[in-house]
């Protein structure tokens, strides 16, 4: 807040804020809420890992994503795939008989992610979560309030094939 203070400071003492402005905008800011946490309960998310939608036609879907923004297949999984989108990827997944296509879940990638200390760290929040495990790699699934699914995972972290960079060159 001290910054935004002597923004505003400065741009009264320059002339650009009248002193109803000023006092205004100083009893807007201290009685603002926080924007956010200081310390975030589990983690900086880094980036938008992934999205996966579910669509009506998985190969109607690829051609009409890789015709608009050239999306590469990052991996094959049956019976859907993931196309590459930068350090990220969307995942078309053949929506469950009988709904509507959507968007099943976000998945935010976090730095050095560790699936059961945040399971725990969630359930001291109030938070239910699950981890699932496929292959190697553990993937931990809970709700926000809007019943939105979320999914957590290292941002290493690339669909099919696992955390990138965590495999033995052996």
């Amino acid at each position: 807040m001290s910054h935004e203070l002597a923004v505003l400071l400065d741009r009264y003492v320059a002339g650009g804020l009248s002193r109803r402005e000023f006092l205004g905008a100083v009893a807007a800011l201290t009685l603002s809420p926080s924007i956010g946490p200081t310390e975030p309960a589990i983690g900086v998310a880094k980036q938008l890992n992934h999205a996966t939608l579910f669509v009506r036609d998985v190969q109607a879907s690829r051609v009409f994503y890789q015709n608009l923004f050239g999306m590469p297949i990052l991996t094959p999984q049956p019976p859907g795939l993931n196309l590459a989108t930068g350090s990220g990827f969307v995942g078309l997944y053949p929506a469950p008989a009988g709904e509507q296509s959507r968007i099943d879940h976000l998945c935010f990638g976090l730095e050095r992610f560790d699936a059961k200390s945040t399971h725990e760290k969630l359930a001291t929040l109030g938070i239910e979560s699950v981890i699932r495990v496929r292959g190697d790699t553990n993937e931990l699934y809970f709700v926000d309030p809007d019943g939105i699914r979320i999914q957590l995972q290292d941002v290493r972290y690339r669909g099919g094939i696992g955390l990138i960079g965590d495999r033995d060159p052996k």
